[in-house]
């Protein structure tokens, strides 16, 4: 598939091609989430990334290294949709090169679901005060359909050893459900996430501890608290 690169009305040099209806609002609302993740991740406004819709390879949503996202969105505008899709494949982005344990991408995969759940029960408040109200879902029911997609988890024991594949979705939602109350009671723990590419680790134990010292001092009780989790 062809994609014709138009460059984003406020982000420059970030690039996007969307096959949908209401392109502009799809535009503008993906760059309000790039612009609020930025601002979470404590990063600069992407330079050379491109967000193409629809995935050519496969009907899912992507991250390619170094600096493409591929969404899967049919036709119109899904909020709800755009917000899981690229909230997760961003997360991705900021991280980078990625966890480097294969044992432990379950990890990464998980703060990747974790920012979908994490920025869908953002835009709430932004959605009831915007000019997108009358165009989308309405936005309660963003965090409805969070609640819902995370009520379904089964409980598992965690350890400072667990380990599984990074794509076991009902155990990653149950990391999330422990996950979510301490990033939105600390919203900037976000900005410490993307250090976790440069850790070498063999357990998660070992890859938290790592990333406690890496931290800094306002985030540490917040990641003893995940640490707390794996115990």
């Amino acid at each position: 598939m062809n994609f014709e690169l138009k460059e984003f009305t406020n982000i420059p040099n970030c690039y996007h091609s969307f096959n949908v209806i209401n392109e502009e609002h799809f535009e503008a609302y993906c760059e309000y989430l790039i612009k609020e993740m930025s601002y979470y991740f404590n990063k600069t406004l992407p330079t050379g990334l491109s967000i193409l819709n629809p995935n050519p390879r496969e009907d899912i949503p992507e991250y390619s290294y170094p600096d493409t996202i591929y969404l899967h969105i049919e036709d119109g505008l899904r909020e709800s949709q755009v917000t899981y899709q690229l909230a997760h494949e961003m997360c991705h982005y900021f991280i980078s090169t990625g966890i480097k344990n294969n044992n432990l991408t379950y990890f990464e995969e998980t703060l990747c679901d974790l920012s979908s759940h994490f920025f869908l029960r953002n835009k709430t408040t932004y959605y009831l005060n915007s000019s997108f109200r009358d165009l989308v879902e309405y936005a309660p029911d963003l965090t409805d359909y969070s609640s819902n997609a995370l009520a379904s988890a089964t409980e598992f024991k965690l350890s400072f050893s667990t380990s599984y594949d990074r794509y076991d979705r009902n155990n990653n939602k149950h990391i999330v459900k422990l996950l979510l109350p301490i990033f939105e009671k600390n919203p900037s723990l976000w900005s410490e996430v993307p250090k976790l590419a440069n850790i070498e680790a063999s357990t998660i134990g070992k890859l938290l501890a790592l990333w406690k010292n890496k931290a800094t001092a306002e985030h540490k009780k917040a990641i003893q608290e995940i640490q707390n989790i794996f115990k």
